[in-house]
C-alpha cells in the first residue's frame, strides 16, 4: 500500500512539473507581417519558449525563418537591408534580358498581349508578378536547412498555410522544401503565380486560414500564443483600378477566416494584436517602424506572457534542445543533371552555368546562373536542388516552360497630336512563334496600320545552343508619308514637300549577340520603291540594294523612363551601284542615350548625329529629319530635313508617383523639362554653332500599359511653340 502511495505520489509530481506545450500562431499581412519579429523578440526577452510554429503568408516567412534556427535579429537585419525591388517583380530584368526580345519592346512598348502555350491555346499570365525572384530570395534565406525533408526535424517542428486554387481548400504544408512551402503561403493570387507542390497549384494560404489556430491543435498545442497583423477591410473603399478591387477582394476574404479562428481560442490562449493603422501589406520600406510596432504589441500583454515565462536554467535547456543550429554543408558536385521539358536543348543550359563537375557547389552563383537562364523569358521556371544518389551528390536543374512557351501575341497603340492639325494613330499588332527549333528558331510576324502601313515576316535561326550567331531573312511591305524639302526633288525653292513612299522587297542578316548587352549585324537588302509627291501628282519608281553593318549596345532597364544603363547604336549604310540600285549614298548614324539618377531625380543626355558623306539627288531614302518631342520639340515635327544632322538633348525629370513592384502596371508619374540644340542640313553647307536650333521643353509623364504618355509644350529661340500629346510610342 505504501508503494503504490510513493507511485502516485512521484506521478503526480512528474505531471505537475510537465509545462503545456506552446505554439506560435502567425497570420499573414503582406509587409505588416514585419511585426512578428518585434514579437519573437519579446518572447525571447521574457524566456517564453515556442514548442511549435504555424504561419500563413508573411507568417510562414518569419516564422519558416525562426523554427529553421534564425534569431529575431537575423531576421530583423535581413527584412530592412534587403532591396525587395530586386524580388518583387513585375518584369523580367530587362538589363538580362537577350538583345533580340530588347529589340522587340521599341516595336511594342506597352504591355498588352497574350501568350499561346504548349497545348497551342491563348493564355495569359497566372499572375503580375513574378515567381523565380522571389523564390530564390527565400532559397538563400532557406539554405541552412535545404537538406532537412520534414519540417518536424526543424530546431522547432513548423507548419506552412497555402490554399489550393482549384477548390479553396487550405492545404497543410509539412515536408519538402521549406522555400517553397514559404512561397506557396505568399503567393497573393492575382499577384504572384501560384507554384505547383505535389501535383497542387497552390496560392497564398489567407485566403483560406489566415490564422492556423487549428493546425496547431492538430498538432497537439496546450496553448496557442497567436499574432494578427492581417488588414481589415474598408466599405468606404473608393473603387479605382485593379490593384484596389484584388486588394480588398483578398482582404474580405482574410478577414474574415481569421475572425472566424479567433472565435476558437480559449481563456489560456493569447492573442496579440498590433495597431498597424496606416500600414498596407506592401510597405517594405517600412519594415523597422512596423516592427517597432509588433513590439509593443507584445509588451501590451506581458501580464498573460509571465505566466509562460522558464526560470533561466530552464531556458537554457530550452534552447538547446529547440534552439540549435542547423549548419549549411557546401558539396562537391559528382554529376550535373538536366530535366528540360522544353524546346530549348539541355546543352544551352548548361552552357549558361558557372557550376561544374568537381567545383563546391556556390548557393549563390547556381541561383545566379539560373536567375539568368529564368531571364531569358522561355522558361516558367528554373530549379536545383542537390540529391544524393550512390554516394554521389548530384545536381538537378529542372526546367517548366513559359506559359507562352509556343508563342505570343503582341498590340501596341500610338496617339499623336501637337494641337495644330497634325496628328497620327498607329495600330500594331504581332505574332511570334517560339522554338522552331532547340536552338530557339523564332519565326516573327508583325503588322500596322496607321501613319506607317506594315506588313513584315522574318524567321530568326541561331546557329549555336546560346544564340550567339544567327541569321534573319525578312520580307517587308510597308508605306508611309515623309516630309521632305523641295530641293531634295530638284525644286531650288523653300519649303516641303509630302512624299507618300511605299517599299516591299527582303533582307538577308547574319549577326552575333555578344552577352545580352551587344549585337553586331550586318545585312544586304532588295526594295522596291514607289515615291509619290502628293502635291504635284509625280510618282517616280526606284530599285534600292542597301547594305549595313551596326553595333547595338542596350543595357537600359527601361526604355521610356531609365535610371540606368546605357543605349548606343552604330550604323554604317551604303547603296550598292553594282547590284544596280537608283540610290547611290554613303552615311554613317549614331546614337547615345546615358541616364544618370539620384534618387527621384533623372537626368538623361541623348545625342544622335548623321552623316551621308556621299549622296547624290535621288538620296531621299537617307534623309534625316528633326522637329517633334525632344528633337527640337518647339519646331512641328518632321520639319526639318537634310542629309547630315545633329542633336544634343538634356533632359531632366522628377518621379512624383513610383510603380513599386507592379510598374508600369501602376503607372509611375513624372514631371520635368529638357534642353535641346541641333539641326538638319545638306551636303556643301558650312556647319557651325551659329546654325544650330535651340528649344525647351516642359513636360508631365506615365509610364502605362499602352507605352509612355507625354503631355508637352515645346517652345523655341526663334518663338516658335508647339503642344504635345503622346500616348504609346513618338512618331
Amino acid at each position: 500500500m505504501k508503494s503504490l502511495f510513493v507511485f502516485f505520489l512521484l506521478l503526480t509530481f512528474v505531471g505537475a512539473n510537465e509545462r503545456p506545450k506552446i505554439a506560435l500562431v502567425l497570420s499573414g499581412g503582406g509587409a505588416r507581417g514585419a511585426a512578428h519579429v518585434g514579437v519573437l523578440k519579446v518572447l525571447q526577452e521574457k524566456k517564453i519558449p515556442i514548442d511549435l510554429i504555424v504561419g500563413t503568408s508573411m507568417g510562414s516567412f518569419i516564422g519558416g525563418l525562426y523554427a529553421s534556427g534564425k534569431t529575431p535579429s537575423q531576421i530583423e537585419k535581413m527584412l530592412i537591408s534587403t532591396n525587395w525591388n530586386d524580388y518583387i517583380q513585375a518584369d523580367f530584368n530587362r538589363q538580362d534580358i537577350p538583345m533580340r526580345k530588347k529589340q522587340n519592346e521599341y516595336t511594342y512598348q506597352g504591355k498588352l498581349g497574350m501568350g499561346v502555350d504548349i497545348k497551342n491555346r491563348l493564355v495569359l499570365p497566372t499572375g503580375v508578378l513574378k515567381r523565380q525572384p522571389l523564390l530564390y530570395k527565400f532559397l538563400k534565406e532557406t539554405q541552412h536547412v535545404q537538406s532537412i525533408h520534414n519540417f518536424d526535424d526543424f530546431p522547432i517542428p513548423f507548419r506552412a498555410v497555402a490554399t489550393n486554387i482549384k477548390n479553396g481548400d487550405a492545404v497543410v504544408l509539412k515536408s519538402g522544401s521549406l522555400a517553397k512551402a514559404i512561397y506557396a503561403s505568399s503567393s497573393i493570387p492575382g499577384g504572384f503565380q501560384p507554384i505547383c507542390i505535389d501535383g497542387i497549384d497552390l496560392v497564398d494560404g489567407g485566403v483560406s486560414n489566415n490564422i492556423p489556430i487549428s493546425v496547431a491543435k492538430e498538432m497537439g498545442a496546450d496553448i496557442i500564443i497567436a499574432v494578427d497583423v492581417s488588414e481589415d477591410f474598408s466599405e468606404e473603399l473608393e473603387v479605382n483600378s485593379y490593384f484596389v478591387v484584388m486588394n480588398q477582394l483578398v482582404n474580405i476574404l482574410m478577414r474574415k477566416n481569421a475572425n472566424t479562428s479567433i472565435a476558437t481560442l480559449t481563456d489560456k490562449d493569447i492573442l496579440i494584436t498590433s495597431d498597424l493603422k496606416g500600414y498596407s501589406g506592401l510597405d517594405v520600406d517600412q519594415y523597422a517602424s512596423i516592427i517597432s510596432k509588433g513590439y509593443e504589441s507584445a509588451l501590451k500583454v506581458d501580464n498573460k506572457l509571465k505566466s509562460l515565462s522558464l526560470s533561466d536554467e530552464e531556458y537554457k535547456n530550452y534552447k538547446e534542445k529547440y534552439r540549435a543550429k542547423t549548419k549549411y554543408k557546401k558539396n562537391i558536385i559528382d554529376k550535373i543533371e538536366i530535366n528540360n521539358p522544353t524546346y530549348i536543348s539541355d546543352n544551352s543550359i548548361l552552357r549558361r552555368l558557372h557550376v561544374h563537375v568537381g567545383d563546391t557547389l556556390d548557393e549563390d552563383l547556381i541561383r545566379a546562373d539560373l536567375l539568368h537562364i529564368y531571364n531569358t523569358m522561355m522558361f516558367d521556371s528554373v530549379e536545383y536542388v542537390l540529391k544524393k544518389e550512390n554516394g554521389q551528390n548530384i545536381l538537378v536543374i529542372t526546367t517548366a516552360p513559359a506559359w507562352d512557351n509556343h508563342g505570343e501575341i503582341r498590340f501596341a497603340l500610338g496617339l499623336e497630336d501637337d494641337f495644330h492639325g497634325h496628328s497620327n494613330y498607329s495600330l500594331k499588332v504581332g505574332y511570334t512563334m517560339f522554338g522552331l527549333n532547340e536552338y530557339g528558331g523564332e519565326w516573327k510576324n508583325d503588322f500596322a496600320i496607321g501613319k506607317r502601313k506594315k506588313a513584315y515576316t522574318e524567321i530568326f535561326q541561331p546557329f549555336d545552343a546560346m544564340q550567339r550567331y544567327y541569321i534573319k531573312p525578312s520580307v517587308v511591305y510597308s508605306s508611309w508619308v515623309d516630309v521632305i524639302p523641295a530641293s531634295a526633288m530638284g525644286n531650288p525653292s523653300n519649303g516641303n514637300y509630302e512624299l507618300g513612299v511605299e517599299r516591299y522587297g527582303g533582307t538577308f542578316v547574319f549577326g552575333a549577340h555578344i552577352g545580352t548587352d551587344y549585337e553586331f549585324e550586318t545585312g544586304v537588302s532588295s526594295f522596291h520603291d514607289s515615291l509619290e509627291i502628293q502635291l504635284l501628282n509625280d510618282i517616280r519608281n526606284y530599285n534600292a540594294k542597301p547594305m549595313y553593318v551596326s553595333i547595338n549596345v542596350d543595357n537600359l532597364d527601361n526604355i521610356h523612363f531609365p535610371k540606368v544603363g546605357v543605349k548606343s547604336k552604330l550604323i554604317w549604310t551604303k547603296e550598292l551601284r553594282e547590284l544596280k540600285s537608283d540610290y547611290d549614298y554613303e552615311q554613317v548614324y549614331f546614337e547615345l542615350e546615358k541616364p544618370l539618377t539620384l534618387w527621384f531625380n533623372n537626368v538623361t543626355t541623348y545625342v544622335k548625329y548623321g552623316n551621308t558623306y556621299k549622296s547624290d539627288i535621288t538620296a531621299i531614302a537617307g534623309n534625316f529629319n528633326l522637329g517633334g518631342l525632344f528633337n527640337l520639340s518647339g519646331y512641328v515635327p518632321y520639319s526639318l530635313n537634310g542629309s547630315n544632322m545633329l542633336l544634343g538633348v538634356l533632359r531632366y525629370r522628377y518621379q512624383l508617383k513610383d510603380g513599386g513592384f507592379f510598374g508600369a502596371l501602376n503607372t509611375p508619374l513624372y514631371v520635368g523639362f529638357s534642353a535641346e540644340i541641333g539641326n538638319t542640313w545638306d551636303k556643301g553647307h558650312n556647319v557651325s554653332y551659329d546654325i544650330m536650333k535651340k528649344s525647351t521643353t516642359v513636360y508631365a509623364a506615365a509610364d502605362t500599359i499602352l507605352g509612355p504618355f507625354y503631355l508637352a509644350y515645346g517652345f523655341s529661340e526663334a518663338g516658335e511653340q508647339t503642344f504635345y500629346l503622346y500616348l504609346g510610342e513618338k512618331f
